[in-house]
């Protein structure tokens, strides 16, 4: 293994990490910063867009952005006035498999904000004048989405790539399925999916492990949801077995947005840490990597591009993105599949391995430089299920990976003749 600026034995693992099991169903994680003033925090439950009824897509989202307009303890601006003038921050969002919430606060705030976070979840009031201005918001949301070349390309890869799979459906919904919904559905919503089971939360900050135990069990532990309903597992996907292409047209737009496509390998596993290392070579290290190098620096065809793998539960994407001229379209789609021909046919060189490992192993323990990053690490190590000393196997792992591995696996998952194509903006 390359020789590194720190030991892989001191990061953090089970001797450090605390994840611990409540009886009523939720889970919680927790790290130590001592040095930090204040305590960070994000977590999950699982009611996302994956639940939401035929016909009333957007559902759960709704949801999510009611819930911080009042409790049945605080109104809209005692609730917001509470979080405020302590200094602290508290939302709500939504995702396909999740209802999603974090915050952060000074540690002596904690108990205060960990309160109206259960008042938020568990006692939300879905005041009738919220409900009509947050509906008003997310159509405007929508209409905007609607002249966004980067959004509409995005959709519209969806559609192609997972056809009738619930990935497709955008998690904000349509215009037509949010005037569907009425407050009815959002309390159903939230009386069949809202409940401690299956919560996960993570927690770092200056504040020990054992007193956020504590707190959480005092505060959380109290939930009780009976009748909470288990959502619906992801149906089976198989990826489309053909090439597909989709141009959605938004006249007098300057720039399109271009998304070239395929399968991701499952998240967290030995062939998606290949992946990540070729990845970072073709479209991610310095200018965006080769797809930068080609398609930008060396053509001008593109105010940028690059190329990101998605993570996350269930069937996930590998893409190399593009903002283009209209006019110079299809020589950047030429383009990059030129750069995906030689990432299939050609190793990787050894110096390109050498950076992309460099920058993958100096950057782990820099992850854990704040909060925000710790927390996101111990959420990973939940939603994907990985031993808590993950993190210090990972270094091995990544320094043993090949050029040979990278260009295999590069292999299993582009195919040229099956490659998914979206785009938007002006009809070229």
């Amino acid at each position: 293994m390359p020789e590194l600026a720190y030991n892989p034995a001191n990061l953090p693992g089970k001797e450090s990490i605390l994840r611990q099991s409540f009886e009523n169903g939720a889970t919680l994680l927790a790290y130590p910063n001592l040095n930090s003033p204040a305590v960070y925090f994000r977590g999950y439950l699982p009611a996302g867009s994956i639940s939401d009824p035929q016909g009333k897509e957007g559902l759960a989202n709704f949801n999510a952005a009611m819930l911080s307009t009042g409790t049945r303890k605080h109104d809209f601006q005692e609730l917001h006035y509470q979080i405020e003038s302590c200094g602290a921050s508290l939302s709500v969002s939504s995702g396909s498999l999740s209802t999603l919430f974090g915050g952060q606060c000074l540690k002596e705030d904690l108990p205060l904000i960990f309160d109206l976070l259960l008042e938020m979840l568990s006692m939300p009031t879905y005041p009738q004048k919220h409900f009509e201005r947050i509906k008003q918001q997310l159509l405007t949301i929508i209409r905007i989405q609607a002249q966004d070349t980067e959004e509409m390309s995005s959709q519209a890869f969806d559609r192609l790539y997972y056809r009738d799979h619930p990935y497709a459906i955008p998690d904000i919904g349509y215009a037509d399925s949010l005037g569907r919904i009425s407050l009815d559905d959002l309390s159903n919503f939230h009386q069949q999916y809202f409940g401690p089971k299956g919560l996960v939360m993570a927690i770092s900050g200056g504040i020990s492990p054992e007193n956020t135990s504590q707190l959480f069990d005092e505060t959380f532990s109290t939930w009780q949801a009976p009748n909470q309903s288990a959502q619906e597992e992801l149906p089976e996907f198989t990826p489309p077995d053909q090439a597909c292409y989709e141009h959605i047209a938004i006249p007098g737009k300057s720039q399109s947005d271009l998304i070239i496509g395929t399968q991701a390998p499952v998240a967290m596993t030995a062939a998606y840490q290949n992946c990540v290392l070729g990845n970072s070579i073709l479209g991610q290290f310095g200018m965006m990597g080769r797809i930068g190098e080609v398609v930008r620096e060396q053509n001008g065809l593109a105010y940028y591009a690059g190329s990101t793998l998605e993570t996350g539960l269930g069937p996930t994407c590998w893409k190399v993105y593009a903002g283009v001229n209209p006019d110079n379209l299809q020589k950047a789609i030429q383009k990059i599949k030129e750069e995906l021909r030689r990432f299939i046919n050609e190793p990787v060189t050894t110096e390109e391995l050498a950076d992309v490992k460099s920058q993958a192993l100096g950057r782990l323990p820099l992850s854990f430089e704040t909060n925000a990053g710790i927390v996101s690490y111990l959420l990973s190590l939940q939603r994907y299920q990985l031993d808590l000393d993950h993190l210090k196997t990972l270094p091995e792992l990544l320094a043993n990976i090949t050029a040979d591995d990278i260009l295999k696996s590069a292999q299993s998952y582009w195919d040229l003749d099956k490659l998914i194509i979206a785009s938007a903006g002006r009809k070229p």
